[in-house]
This record gives C-alpha cells, structure tokens and sequence, in this order.
C-alpha cells in the first residue's frame, strides 16, 4: 500500500496542476479516470511490445550499451512503444469523446493518459528497486511522462478544431503526426541522455531537458487556454482592445 500510494502521489499532484489550467469548461472526473485507467492498459501493451521488439536483436549487442544500442533502447523500446501506445488510446478512443470539446482537453486528456502510464511504471519500478529511488522519479521521469502527453494532447487537440478551410485534411494530418513524432523526439532524447549513467553531466543534461520541455509545453498550454469557445467575450474583447491601443 506504502509502493502504490508514493508510487501515484506524483501523478495525482501533477494532475491536479494541470486539471486546474483547465480554467473554462472543467472535463467530468469520470472521463479523467477513464484516461488515466487508459493510460494503466497503454504501459501494459507498451510492455509486452517492447519485450517482443528487445527479442529481435541480440541481448548481448542491447546490454553493451553501445551508441547505436543506446540510440535502439531509448528512441525505438521506450520513445516510439510506449508513446505509440499512449497515441492509440488518445487517437481511438478519447478523440471521439462527446466531452473532448476544445483544444485545451486534448493536452488534459494526453497528460491524463500519460500519467496514468507513468503510476503503472513508476509502481513496478519501486516495487523492484525500492522507494529510494521514488524521490529521483517523482522530480524527474513521472513529470517528462506527464510533459510527454501534454505535447501529444496539444496536437491532438490542433488537429481536431482545425478550423474549415482549404488545406484542412493536410493540417489535421500534420498534426497528428506532430502529436506522435514530438513526444517520441522528447521522451527518446531524455531516455538516451539517462542511458549514458548517472553522472553530474547527465544530471545536468536531464535537468535542462526537463526545463525545456516545461518551457515547450506551458507555451502550448497557455495557447490552448486562449483558444478556448469558452473564455468569457469580455475577457477576449478586453484583451483585443489592449491589443489595438498597443498596436497604434
């Protein structure tokens, strides 16, 4: 109980953030579970592919710790399996969702969907090396998962409220694969960074990876809020009108 409760505790905080950046039409807590339980079966189907992928090579090639095996590990075995599952549960089931009704639910429901991945993983990985490694992952690879799925979510959500215009069908198309190619460059870069040991320059390259992609999703988030059907007209037409004083 200990494992499960230290395990979920990061993603329930991060979750907690980010379900209040939700500021102008909240989504039913029901269909935030039903995410993060998605996001449970994606680690596990996540999981079994990558066992089947690591048997096609040889152990011994992947365990040397090669740049090329480093490269295969973090960009293939973790980067493209485990945000490839997290993009079907997103792209087949929550796109559909009556609920999924502005761009900013895209990024909530991608960051649901990813944290319920990262509590699964997190959960196996204490129960296997202990809960003194809970503090490194609750800093740093529960977040990367949760900034994985909001960069998934965003595009996502750009794809879906693409506005009716001609050449629609080519940006819903680009992004979505932005929503799949973006969390895979993220999370295989950060992989590959944890691949080469835990020294101060990994530390510091994984602290600056971290911030960047802080950086890179709050960006998006803030966009998202702002495109909101939502948001109030006399916030909009007040804003327009600073915009129009500066402007002149």
């Amino acid at each position: 109980m200990l494992t499960a409760l230290v395990a979920a505790a990061p993603s329930v905080a991060l979750l907690a953030y980010f379900y209040l950046r939700d500021r102008y039409e909240r989504e039913p807590v029901l269909h935030l579970l039903a995410a993060y339980l998605l996001g449970m079966f994606a680690m596990l189907a996540a999981r079994t592919a990558a066992g089947f992928a690591a048997s096609g090579v040889s152990l011994y090639w992947l365990e040397a710790g090669g740049e090329s095996a480093r490269a295969f590990d973090a960009f293939l075995l973790a980067g493209a399996i485990e945000e490839g599952a997290k993009w079907v549960m997103m792209v087949a089931a929550v796109y559909a969702w009556r609920q999924f009704d502005e761009p900013m639910d895209g990024l909530l429901y991608g960051v649901t969907i990813a944290l319920g991945f990262a509590t699964l993983e997190n959960f196996l990985f204490l129960t296997a090396r202990g809960l003194g490694i809970g503090w490194q992952r609750a800093i740093f690879a529960v977040p990367a998962h949760a900034l994985f799925g909001g960069a998934m979510g965003f595009y996502v959500g750009r794809a879906k409220f693409a506005p009716a215009r001609p050449g629609r069908d080519r940006e819903v198309a680009q992004s979505l694969a932005a929503s799949l190619l973006v969390p895979i460059a993220f999370h295989g870069a950060y992989n590959f960074a944890l691949l080469h040991g835990l020294g101060w320059k990994v530390w510091v390259a994984i602290t600056l990876l971290s911030l960047l992609f802080w950086i890179f999703v709050l960006r998006r988030l803030r966009r998202a809020q702002h495109a909101s059907p939502f948001r109030p007209k006399t916030m909009m037409s007040s804003q327009l009108g600073r915009s129009g004083r500066g402007s002149g």
